[in-house]
């Protein structure tokens, strides 16, 4: 049988004898974890295409750190306008009573974490994921909706293998009451299949319709803002392409991680789908009391300049939104001037105008107290926020999975990162559907906003790109 990971009888036998003295004395709804180090060097665990479809992924090439989560230890689903006060409460209950032993790794245990755009579960795609067996609890998920993923979650996966600071690390967690069955079921989680190529995709549809569809929708929101409803409103449109053939989602997140080294390259797979993409974007971070967020606004490709009004208004709309948000919750805040220029890997010279912030957090801000007063930005919803949301629900707007929302992680003392999903794609048997966006604001030229949604969409098509396998292959294997 193939394996992610091959553990020796002597690996096997530490891993039985140090569970067993992390459970003493703990109560049965204690989440227990044991790190094995697995010693020096770098990987993206991407090798093999892991047997289980319950798996998270997070990576960023660039800073050499690599995250792969198989199974689930315990997961939590919410919904609503209180679905990050639930999920901050699920990681609150959770860490209460989280047992580590690092066994002199570096590595930690972490929760994976991720939501819609809309807290709204009837204009979500999602369906609530089965219960792993194993959990401690398990809430309950919402109605489903024609979707393949729940509106937000929080999960701690079963085995979490990590590669960061150049050190490789294997992390086991089970609540302490699952424990005599522990061993066994982790050794199923890192089963894996070879990595076949990328199966082809149909032809695009005819793009004469897209667009027209697009101009009215544009129109449509020049309007509101002409008429002082809005200042933006943040338009997105899909590409749902036929699969010929299974994919291996191992092998397209490694094309990512190839074609783009700079950005965040994530994964989260249920049952009936996955959702990946490779994202420039942080939504926050927040490790030892300092919140980082992005400010990415404004877009440019191939020869389209970027400094041009345009963008310099979708870029100030952001950066004060964001200034907003974060300073009832931070003691400073720190920012440029101006923004810098991000340019981002790949055949499109995709470019975006970018302010980092960050600001020491008051004492009791977490990570979701930040997320909730950051999320949406006007960079994915829109300016006046609320305003822009309820034109976006009532004019039927369409997200596929997280686009637009977030995905990330979260550890047991609560310092974490989310990123925005962006530049992404929902796989499901048959198909997969590829959603882009663009901000609209007074002037803005729909054709060019059209142009703009094709630069973006660039990112996962040259991924999906057969043709462009070999040099992937090459690239991933040094030759």
């Amino acid at each position: 049988m193939s394996m992610l990971l091959a553990l020796s009888a002597a690996q096997l036998d530490e891993l039985q004898a140090r569970l067993d003295r992390l459970a003493d004395g703990a109560p049965g709804g204690a989440l227990l974890s044991v790190t094995l180090d697995l010693g020096a060097g770098r990987c993206d665990w991407l090798q093999r295409q892991p047997a289980t479809r319950e798996f998270c992924y997070w990576a960023q090439p660039d800073a050499g750190l690599h995250r792969l989560g198989l199974g689930r230890a315990v997961v939590c689903t919410s919904a609503g306008p209180a679905r990050f006060t639930a999920l901050q409460a699920a990681h609150a209950g959770i860490a209460a009573d989280w047992r580590h032993d690092a066994g002199g790794s570096p590595h930690k245990p972490v929760a994976c974490l991720g939501f819609a755009f809309d807290d709204d579960p009837r204009s979500a795609h999602r369906r609530g994921p089965r219960p792993f067996a194993g959990a401690a609890w398990d809430a309950p998920a919402p109605p489903a909706a024609g979707g393949e993923l729940p509106n937000a979650q929080l999960g701690v996966a079963a085995v979490l293998l990590t590669s960061a600071d150049g050190r490789l690390g294997a992390t086991f967690t089970t609540p302490a009451r699952d424990r005599a069955g522990a061993i066994d079921r982790w050794r199923q989680l890192l089963a894996a299949r070879p990595l076949p190529p990328l199966p082809s995709t149909g032809r695009r549809p005819a793009g004469d319709l897209a667009e027209r569809a697009w101009h009215a929708r544009v129109d449509r929101a020049l309007t509101a803002i002409a008429a002082g409803e809005l200042d933006k409103v943040v338009l997105s449109r899909s590409l749902r392409l036929p699969l010929a053939g299974p994919l291996a989602p191992a092998a397209l997140l490694a094309r990512l991680i190839a074609q783009h080294p700079e950005s965040t390259v994530f994964a989260v797979g249920g049952e009936n789908a996955v959702f990946l993409g490779a994202t420039p974007e942080r939504l926050v971070g927040l490790a030892a009391g300092t919140a980082r967020a992005d400010a990415l606004a404004g877009t440019a490709w191939d020869d389209e300049p970027l400094a041009i009004d345009k963008n310099a208004h979708e870029q100030a709309l952001v950066v004060a939104a964001i200034r907003a948000a974060l300073a009832p919750l931070c003691a400073t805040l720190d920012l440029p001037p101006a923004p810098a220029v991000l340019e981002l890997h790949g055949a499109r010279r995709l470019r975006h105008l970018w302010t980092p912030v960050a600001g020491r957090v008051r004492p009791g801000v977490g990570l979701f107290d930040l997320i909730a007063r950051l999320h949406p930005t006007p960079a994915v919803g829109g300016w006046p926020g609320e305003a822009a949301r309820d034109w976006l629900r009532r004019h039927g707007e369409k997200r596929p999975g997280w686009y637009a929302g977030g995905v990330g992680w979260i550890d047991r003392h609560g310092d974490g990162e989310v990123a925005v999903a962006l530049r992404c794609g929902l796989v499901t048997a048959r198909h997969i559907e590829l959603p882009a966006g663009a901000g609209i604001v007074a002037g803005s030229r729909a054709g060019h906003e059209f142009r703009e949604t094709e630069a973006k969409l660039g990112t996962m098509l040259d991924a999906l790109d057969a043709s462009a396998s070999d040099a992937v292959a090459d690239e991933r294997t040094g030759t």
